[in-house]
């Protein structure tokens, strides 16, 4: 079961995986025009290693955002799979990559989670 929306520092997350610049740009654009972030990095609850939102957490690198919206999950009760057909990672290789920082290829890991409410919070609630 997920904790509800916490803020965090987005330093304090580990990521897994690479990022596509341009799509940094398209979320840093789009946080900026609607002033908000709309969806929270969805992470492994014991080591913060970030399971899905690299690039929202890449832009609020970016932006210099102070905190970020965080949904944390017990792994055990999250679905893994992977958008490649070549990788099959693992739960103990994704929480390996998190902590060594030997990250997959951008768009390896699929990660589904129990359905949420999406809710807005203002960017200068983030600062």
């Amino acid at each position: 079961m997920s904790d509800p929306v916490i803020l965090l520092a987005p330093s304090d997350l580990r990521p897994t995986e690479a990022v596509c610049p341009d799509q940094v740009r398209a979320v840093i654009a789009l946080m900026i025009a609607e002033q908000a972030w709309t969806q929270p990095i969805c992470v492994e609850r014991t080591t913060l290693a970030i399971l899905d939102g690299h690039h929202r957490h890449a832009a609020a690198l970016q932006l210099g955002l102070a905190r970020v919206p965080v949904r944390a999950f017990d792994y055990a009760e999250v679905e893994l799979a992977s958008w490649r057909a070549d990788w099959k990672p693992t739960r103990e290789d994704v929480l390996r990559r998190a902590r060594t920082g030997a990250l997959y290829p951008a768009k390896t890991t699929r990660h589904t989670f129990a359905p949420s409410v999406a809710t807005a919070l203002p960017l200068q609630r983030l600062i």
